[in-house]
């Protein structure tokens, strides 16, 4: 039980870079640094942080994409803002207090938005991203934890959001994940709800592997329909 814990617990931490990235955050905030301010070189970041330059570098291009870095090549990365979220932050505070309206405005978003980026995806996704997702959906077949099954369907449409190969998809669908975290922790109460968004994500992974914009598109917009008619018929 508790090796099945520590593998668990391994997963939620998966992948490594977002990890990395989030401690740079924090670097960057309790050092007080300031725009225009330079951070320390690659090799001194990473053996601050003990790890590898590869996940230090697949972090600073997440703080590059939210505005938070900018490089200059030969000098390094400097401090472009000090908001550390403010795509996030925006988002929660127009979120409505009721729940039901909340939950629709949120669906809403996403019947608008992510079928057309799943298509966009199949038509870019790299053997890499794909592999990537694949091994998501592994996981989630797998697992039965609820915190770690918000992740792994986080990190997934987090992945196909990436394999569109636009930064300002994929850095909206990153600061969107706080908000919607509610109704997927909704989504995975229970096995039925679990089975719904596997099949739901199998398909897409099919439809991606298959580099089919059109069965993509479709597949988003059957998975998001299925997970709101579980969400929505309790509110």
């Amino acid at each position: 039980m508790a090796e099945a814990g520590e593998k668990g617990a391994r997963r939620v931490q998966q992948p490594a870079y977002l990890a990395v990235a989030q401690r740079l955050r924090l670097f960057i905030a309790e050092e007080c640094l300031k725009i225009g301010d330079c951070l320390p070189t690659e090799r001194q970041l990473a053996e601050r942080f003990a790890v590898s330059r590869h996940s230090l570098r697949e972090a600073l291009r997440v703080l590059q994409e939210q505005g938070l870095l900018a490089p200059q090549q030969g000098s390094g990365n400097y401090i472009a803002s000090t908001d550390l979220d403010t795509l996030g932050d925006y988002l929660r505070a127009g979120t409505p207090d009721s729940a039901l309206q909340r939950n629709r405005d949120i669906f809403e978003f996403r019947e608008l938005m992510e079928p057309r980026i799943a298509a966009l995806a199949a038509g870019r996704i790299t053997p890499d991203a794909l592999r990537d997702l694949g091994e998501i959906v592994a996981q989630q077949a797998d697992e039965r934890d609820p915190r770690t099954l918000r992740l792994l369907d986080d990190a997934f449409h987090l992945g196909i959001a990436r394999a569109a190969g636009n930064h300002v998809i994929s850095n909206v669908i990153r600061s969107i994940n706080s908000v919607v975290g509610q109704v997927r922790d909704e989504v995975y109460q229970g096995p039925a709800r679990h089975r719904v968004s596997l099949a739901g994500h199998r398909d897409l992974l099919a439809a991606l592997g298959a580099a089919d914009p059109d069965a993509a598109r479709r597949a988003m917009q059957a998975h998001i329909a299925c997970i709101r008619g579980f969400v929505m018929e309790n509110d």
